[in-house]
């Protein structure tokens, strides 16, 4: 029980100062490196081609971000950016031998993998709606082409230890109801962890100004995807729906990723490289399908604003950064519904998981009404950058 314990123990988390202390030495950078990736495609897989970019052929639409080789790479530069923020680990919930973990769009199945070669005894399925995962994979994970947003899902309410949700914007059409999915399909006592990104740009110190472009596209990718039916929450907004639902003993930190190499903490410069390679890289992929379809705009428009757009993302003299929610919630041992509209409750009897809380570190849980006002909600929100100090706490696993 102490090695239980003490594994539970280091997932705690510092709260560092909030706000990221600028290099004042930085000057311009080229020196970010591609990272790759190697996924196989299936040979029978129609594919859907639309200003020369690649995307799925099942359900045809519904995800408006390509998922050709380009993009695979930015999905592994995010997920190490995630490492990176996250001390190393895959997820910040307090778990202790999952049996059955579901990865909701896994992308190119790298979390899933490297969750299962780290837990050889639990059965990982990662679910996605492109076939781009790789063919050689441990034998405790397996992929399905499935739709996250089907009004029912192929497994069993009860079925999972621990449901992984990380980057799904513009996959998701009802974000509460995405939770009060994830609730009706967790063990009693298992746990959802939400890792999600606001995709606006911020600074704390006004170096975005009224007029650039990056305030520009705040401004057009939100309204973009309202209008494809794919809205895109604040980091602030998910808080409510784990409540809603009915989880409980409710963690969420935010973590700041910087645009390029600004900051002066080693381990935030670091990760502004690779979030300024993925930006490069990536930014006109996520950009391309939700302008031109939610806003009608035409590609070329698309690539004029991306170009304006790489110019700012460059110059550090600009203390932009985004901000990625990292939220956990359990559910109860016992409990009376699945909290999901229109679904029959369901009985929970199965052994649930016993979590050890942690001792200092470890964000409090907080509770919050529609009622309590924004001001008053962020106070009690704990604002996160990572630093030294969370390294240090995260590195024994």
């Amino acid at each position: 029980m102490a090695d239980e314990e003490s594994k539970l123990q280091s997932l705690a988390i510092s709260s560092p100062p909030s706000l990221l202390e600028v290099d004042e030495h930085a000057t311009s950078s080229n020196d970010s490196t591609l990272l790759g990736s190697a996924s196989i495609t299936s040979s029978v897989t129609q594919w859907e081609w639309e200003n020369g970019r690649r995307y799925h052929g099942y359900k045809a639409g519904s995800y408006p971000i390509p998922n050709d080789e380009q993009e695979l790479e930015r999905i592994d530069l995010k997920h190490h950016v995630m490492m990176l923020l996250c001390g190393a680990h895959l997820h910040l919930a307090p778990l202790y031998k999952p049996r059955r973990v579901l990865d909701i769009g896994t992308g190119t199945g790298i979390w899933a993998i490297q969750m299962a070669d780290q837990n050889p005894e639990t059965t990982v399925i990662g679910t996605d709606l492109s076939p781009v995962q790789p063919s050689w994979v441990p034998d405790n994970v397996r992929f399905e082409i499935d739709d996250i947003e089907a009004k029912d899902w192929t497994w069993a309410d009860n079925s999972f230890d621990y449901i992984h949700s990380r980057f799904m914007i513009a996959s998701i059409s009802s974000w509460p109801r995405l939770v009060r999915k994830a609730f009706q399909h967790c063990k009693p006592g298992g746990y959802f962890e939400m890792q999600e990104l606001d995709p606006r740009f911020r600074s704390d110190d006004g170096t975005i100004e009224e007029d650039s472009n990056l305030a520009s596209f705040n401004e057009l990718i939100a309204e973009a995807g309202v209008k494809y039916n794919r809205p895109l929450p604040k980091y602030d907004e998910h808080y409510a729906w784990f409540e809603k639902a009915g989880f409980v003993d409710i963690q969420q930190v935010f973590l700041k990723s910087p645009s390029n190499p600004w900051p002066k903490d080693k381990l935030l410069k670091e990760v502004g490289k690779f979030q300024l390679l993925a930006h490069l890289e990536g930014l006109e992929g996520v950009s391309m399908g939700l302008m031109c379809r939610g806003l009608r705009w035409k590609a070329d428009e698309v690539k004029v604003l991306m170009a304006k757009l790489r110019s700012e993302l460059r110059n550090r003299s600009i203390h932009s950064y985004q901000t990625t929610t990292v939220i956990v919630g359990r559910k109860p041992e016992t409990s009376q519904s699945c909290n999901v509209s229109g679904y029959a409750s369901s009985s929970y009897g199965q052994a649930p998981l016993t979590p050890t809380s942690t001792s200092t570190g470890q964000p409090e849980s907080h509770s919050y009404s529609e009622e309590a006002s924004r001001e008053e909600y962020q106070k009690k929100t704990c604002h996160i950058g990572p630093t030294r100090s969370l390294q240090a706490k995260t590195s024994t696993i």
